[in-house]
């Protein structure tokens, strides 16, 4: 990767994440704690335990650039040849492919009769389009296997709170 597309792609992540984070801060909700029933129903639409997040489940693949209580920016990364551990996002985001890693084939996996995780579902993916956003809804269990030589680089805005795309 050269160098100008790596300090673009991070002066773009800071400001999105600045201008996000300045945008969410307008809309908060009056101070005060949330009613506990607000609480319960949203744990409740989760079904996978944290130990299956992105940042937990595959650091090696998931940075976080910034985070606070509305918004969280990961950098994605996925050297050649190599594969990311299950893991799951648990918000909407928005997704921006800096550099793609491809091919590459995208799994989403159940849980098998043994308890252990079985691909369920894949598609592979020759290429792809960068510098795009894509709006992408939360993710049960999945990983990327990157098929190709090259290490991908991809950024993904993860909404915390109600997001309308």
């Amino acid at each position: 990767m050269k160098f100008g597309q790596l300090l673009i792609g991070v002066l773009l992540g800071g400001v999105l994440g600045f201008g996000l984070t300045t945008y969410f801060a307008g809309t908060r909700p009056p101070a005060g704690p949330a009613p506990a029933i607000g609480r319960a129903a949203a744990a409740a639409k989760w079904a996978w335990p944290d130990s299956l997040d992105a940042v937990r489940a595959a650091p090696a693949n998931h940075k976080v650039v910034y985070e606070d209580s509305t918004v969280r920016i990961l950098q994605v990364l996925l050297a050649g040849h190599r594969a990311e551990p299950v893991h799951t996002h648990q918000w909407k985001s928005i997704m921006w492919i800096a550099k793609p890693a491809v091919p590459c084939t995208i799994y989403q996996y159940k849980v098998g009769e043994n308890g252990k995780f079985v691909a369920a579902d894949s598609v592979t993916i020759p290429q792809m389009t960068t510098n795009v956003g894509q709006h992408i809804d939360a993710e049960g269990p999945t990983g990327i296997q990157n098929l190709g030589n090259d290490d991908g680089v991809a950024y993904r805005v993860e909404f915390k709170k109600d997001f309308q795309p």
